[in-house]
């Protein structure tokens, strides 16, 4: 080694080049942007992966698979090679092309390709129950053939693509238990054979379209979010005979309970629990009602009598409001209703016909300004469950027959 003005300069060394990194090399040294290669592209042509070697639609998608592999399934392991017939690789099903790929709850840690909006007959797609990251690729909005796409329960990022409106035969879309944000495409409203959509526990913004009344689904899951705004009247036009369940509980909705979902005749479970929702209790439910949950809201007034009219309710939950005045006596004709919770309102007095309900296992009167207790309520013999504190009771009669109580 010299030494120049204390400068150290190595002996030269000889290292032998290709001539393509030669060539990058030189293009390095002056300046010149360097292209970057393409991925290899794997052939199933003539492979073990296809068993008849004339199809080139199948050919062309068992490609797309094996391009796509790695980006999927990050650190877990498919079996998907040239060397094994595509009939036994994990979670794919084909005709003359792919259509079912089945990848729930296998433990990929990878992110969702793009290019799997290449595969055109795909109809069922199931990558739910894993840990991918990253973003929905809007290039799924290509899929026209698809009728069920879940990528609920990983752990997605970003919005929800505008092109996921562009599925014709769409039935079930679940992209619930991610990390999704932004706001709620109205695409989505052109979903017109979508028998459920569940959008819950994300961190979605914004107010629900008015579009989303023009859906046929059965099923209607919006809860656990960042929604803000007013119910739309709009959702009343949700279909009829289809919806049975409405969850819009735990996000930050305003304004009144509009009285449109009363239209909705054959819901079985209506959810607005956990809202900023004011004003008063519609009188004209769903009579079909299973369960009732309009708790831990800003909801005044008196309790409707009309409640009664839902015979077919078995959990009524009004508590955490500030509900005024007695408790309706037509109560008593909700012969199946098995939890009531009125707690955490400004009630002041119970009817004796309360000790009509036959299998109500749970009754909470508790935070209230009830003054007296029925006798009656000694009929409650299925009763487990009885809070009554934080009253202003001034004596409590025999309830003796409420031999179930923990």
């Amino acid at each position: 080694m010299r030494n120049y003005n204390n400068i150290e300069i190595e002996k030269p060394k000889i290292i032998f080049l290709s001539g393509v990194t030669l060539i990058l090399g030189l293009l390095l040294l002056v300046g010149m942007p360097v292209p970057i290669a393409a991925s290899t592209t794997v052939s199933c042509a003539n492979t073990a992966a296809i068993p008849n070697p004339e199809s080139a639609s199948l050919i062309r998608d068992c490609e797309t698979l094996l391009g796509l592999k790695d980006t999927l399934r990050g650190s877990a392991s498919l079996n998907w090679s040239t060397s094994r017939p595509i009939s036994q690789w994990d979670g794919v099903r084909y005709d003359d092309k792919v259509t079912w790929l089945i990848l729930q709850n296998k433990g990929l840690t990878g992110s969702i390709p793009p290019e799997l909006g290449n595969l055109s007959n795909l109809t069922l797609l199931r990558l739910n129950d894993n840990q991918l990251t990253g973003s929905i690729p809007a290039q799924l909005g290509n899929l026209s053939n698809l009728t069920e796409l879940r990528l609920n329960d990983n752990q997605l990022t970003g919005s929800i693509p505008t092109q996921l409106g562009n599925f014709r035969r769409l039935n079930y879309l679940y992209l619930n238990d991610n990390q999704l944000t932004g706001s709620i495409p109205t695409q989505l409203g052109n979903l017109i054979w979508l028998a459920q959509l569940s959008l819950n526990n994300n961190q979605l913004t914004g107010s629900i379209p008015t579009q989303l009344g023009n859906l046929r689904v059965r099923s209607l899951s919006l809860n656990n979010n960042r929604l803000t705004g007013t119910i739309p009247p709009e959702l009343g036009n949700l279909s009829r005979i289809i919806l049975r369940s409405l969850s819009l509980n735990n996000n930050r909705l305003t304004g009144t309970i509009p009285p449109e979902l009363g239209k909705l005749n054959r819901m079985s479970s209506l959810n607005l629990s956990h809202n900023q929702l004011t004003g008063t209790i519609p009188a004209n439910l769903p009579s079909n009602l299973t369960s009732l949950n309009l708790s831990h809201n800003q909801l005044t007034g008196n309790i409707p009598s009309q409640l009664g009219g839902l015979r077919e309710l078995t959990g009524l939950y009004l508590n955490n409001n500030q509900l005024t005045g007695t408790i309706p006596s037509q109560l008593d004709r909700l012969r199946y209703l098995s939890y009531l919770n009125l707690s955490h309102n400004q009630l002041t007095s119970i009817p004796s016909q309360l000790g009509r309900f036959r299998w109500l296992n749970h009754l909470n009167l508790s935070h209230n300004q009830l003054t007296s207790i029925p006798s009656q309520l000694g009929n409650l013999s299925r009763l487990t469950q009885l809070d009554l504190s934080h009253n202003q009771l001034t004596g409590i009669p025999s309830l003796g027959g409420l031999r179930e109580l923990t």
